[in-house]
This record gives C-alpha cells, structure tokens and sequence, in this order.
C-alpha cells in the first residue's frame, strides 16, 4: 500500500507539474491576434514612454481621448497543438516587422494581463516601456509587430518560418539619441527632432525645412500640431526605469 500510495503522490506531482515538464513553446502552433471584448479593430495604433506611462494598448483603437478595451491575444501551444499554462507575465516579447525600424525596448518591458491560462491563453492590454517608432517617413503605417513567447517569435503557421506580423503602429517621444538612434530618455535631442516636423500635416506641402512624420502625431490626427508638442511635454525627461 505504501509503494501504491507514493507512485499516486507522484503521479500526482508531475501532472501538476506537466506543464512545465511537457513540450516547449512551438512557434508555428502558437498564434496571436488583435483582440476586442465587443467591437473589431483592423488597425492598432499606440504611444509608448520610456517610463510606461503613455498609452496602454487597450485604447489602441479608439481616439486618443476615449476609453476602449483593446488586446494582444496570444495563445501558447506545444509541437503537439496543446496548450501550456503558466507561462509567466513577464515571458513575452515584441518588436517591429520592419528591420530599419527597430524599436528600443526597457528591461522588462511587456507585462502580460496574466499567466497563461488553461488553454494557453493570455492577453497584452496595458502600457509598454520604451522607444522608438516602427512608421517609415513618408508613411502613415507601419509593417507592423511581430511576438515572441519566452525567445520564441511567433510565426505564420501557413509559412513556419515568416513572423507573425500584427497590424500595430507604435511611436514614442524618445526618437533619437546619439548616432541617430532612441536612447530610452526624452530629452533636447527627441525635442530638436520634434521641431523638424512640427506645423505639419499629411498630404499638405509644409513649409521650408520642415517634413511632416506620423511618428510624431500622437492623437492620430495626421498632424503634427500644438497637442501633439502637449503630449510630448508630458512625457519630457522620463527615461527607462
């Protein structure tokens, strides 16, 4: 009886346990979507700080001054297409599609809503930390952002070998720094920048010596004007933590 008695203590263990034990991330048989409680969102656009306090990804698809709620929907699954929980908040990761557009990321820079769940499901809805913009010049939109669970990059299951991209725009105050690059602070060097593109607006001529960026619109307006120079006011000086 107390042979029988162990092999249940341990059986028990490792069932509690097999999500750990078990099968790593597969990237093919994860997936990942934007995700809405009640309405769609072909587009997410948001603004990110170094010091996080910029906009959270639940309002990425609603006006800069409404309040929507909005998600990275990220689904964790093995080579085997079944689900790992526990994956922690902290194990997920993303960056921009556009390789001449990387973003500059703060330690720990994506906390996950929660662990993943039973069937590997987890969400992404608040702030994220860092710098940098993935829009090209002369663009509106951006080749998106792809993401990755514990180093994994998700991948395009049709083509295993693609990333993932999402429908994701991301800018940041912090645009520059030395050699030209995000520095993780907002500082004179983001303000002399902003200046090159401020008083202008998408498909108007702007005037001598100035071009208009959309990394520099924050309210999505396709301008660059006094309320976006209010919102990178706001953020001025903060840094990565």
């Amino acid at each position: 009886m107390r042979i029988v008695a162990a092999v249940v203590a341990l059986v028990s263990i490792v069932l509690s346990c097999g999500d750990i034990l078990g099968e790593g991330v597969d990237e093919c048989k994860s997936t990942a979507r934007i995700w809405s409680l009640n309405s769609s969102c072909s587009r997410m656009r948001i603004n990110f700080c170094p010091a996080g306090d910029f906009e959270p990804v639940s309002s990425g698809c609603v006006p800069y001054t409404a309040v929507g709620y909005f998600a990275i929907e990220i689904f964790a699954r093995d080579a085997s297409n079944n689900p790992i929980r526990r994956i922690p908040r902290e194990d997920f990761w993303l960056n921009s599609c556009d390789p001449s557009r990387q973003l500059l990321l703060c330690v720990a820079p994506i906390t996950a809503d929660s662990s993943t769940g039973l069937n590997g499901r987890t969400t992404i809805s608040g702030p994220i930390k860092g710098g940098g913009c993935n829009i090209p010049a002369g663009s509106l939109t951006g080749q998106g952002i792809w993401l990755a669970i514990q180093g994994k990059p998700i991948v395009k299951p049709s083509l295993c070998f693609e990333k993932l991209c999402l429908a994701l725009d991301i800018k940041s105050p912090d645009t520059t720094g030395p050699g030209g690059q995000p520095d993780a602070v907002v500082n004179l060097s983001d303000l002399a920048r902003f200046c090159l593109h401020y008083n202008t607006q998408w498909g108007v001529p702007p005037p001598p010596g100035v071009t208009f960026s959309a990394c520099m619109d924050f309210n999505d307006d396709n301008k660059v004007d006094l309320i976006d120079f209010s919102m990178f006011r706001e953020h001025y000086l903060h840094q990565c933590q």
